[in-house]
C-alpha cells in the first residue's frame, strides 16, 4: 500500500480532468483553464480537507501483469487497513 499526497492527488485529478473528450468538458463548463484549477482544488479540498489538516489516503499496491497492472483492491490483493470500516 502506498499514501497518496496531496499535490499526487491535484495531479491525477487534474489529469482526468484535462483528457476528457470535448462534450464531456463542456457539460460541466470545464473548458476554461482557470474553471478547471478551482474544480481541482476545490475537489482536493472536500476529499483530503484543509492544508494543515493530517487527512492520509491510502491506495492499494499495483498487481497484474507488467505491461497493464492496475491497482489492487482491499481484502482481496492485500489486507484491509483498517478492516472495522470495511463495508460488508
Amino acid at each position: 500500500m502506498r499514501r497518496v499526497t496531496r499535490e499526487q492527488l491535484r495531479t491525477n485529478i487534474w489529469v482526468a480532468l484535462s483528457v476528457l473528450k470535448p462534450f464531456q468538458k463542456r457539460a460541466p463548463g470545464l473548458d476554461i483553464e482557470r474553471i478547471r484549477v478551482d474544480v481541482t482544488d476545490d475537489l482536493v479540498k472536500r476529499i483530503m480537507g484543509r492544508p494543515e489538516s493530517e487527512t492520509v489516503m491510502l491506495q492499494p499496491d499495483m498487481v497484474g501483469p507488467a505491461h497493464a497492472p492496475s491497482h489492487g483492491q482491499w481484502d482481496v490483493d492485500e489486507p484491509h487497513p483498517y478492516p472495522d470500516l470495511v463495508r460488508r
